[in-house]
């Protein structure tokens, strides 16, 4: 601080205080993934109940149709498609790898064998 109004260090000219551990308890008493914002183990399990009780939503569907259905860059369309409908591309961006995950997860199903149609005359 300079005490000058205006520049990098613009400003009221003030004595730094120290900071103690003791303020940070809150911070220091949790986990790393608390911290890193991430579910823990009730949030995931509670998750997937309800995932397999409810299923996905309309446009988690049509997601997943886009990226099933190939073409040019279906990974690219299933983005701007999400980002459309969540609003940014961060939270598009998460939700088509979730997709995918659904995707890739999901049985295969396997076509019935064709019946041969016998055409019998006398």
């Amino acid at each position: 601080m300079s005490g000058i109004a205006v520049g990098a260090g613009k400003g009221f000219i003030v004595t730094k205080r120290p900071t103690f551990k003791s303020s940070r308890k809150w911070f220091a008493g949790q986990k790393k993934d608390e911290i890193k914002n991430a579910p823990g183990r009730r949030v995931k399990v509670a998750r997937s109940v309800i995932r397999e009780c409810v299923g996905f939503a309309p446009y988690e569907r049509r997601i997943m149709e886009i990226l099933k259905g190939g073409g040019t860059n279906p990974q690219k369309r299933a983005w701007r498609f999400a980002k459309n409908r969540l609003g940014t591309h961060t939270r598009a961006k998460k939700k088509v790898v979730e997709m995918e995950r659904a995707v890739s997860a999901a049985p295969i199903k396997k076509k019935a064998p064709k019946k041969a149609n016998k055409k019998g005359g006398k």
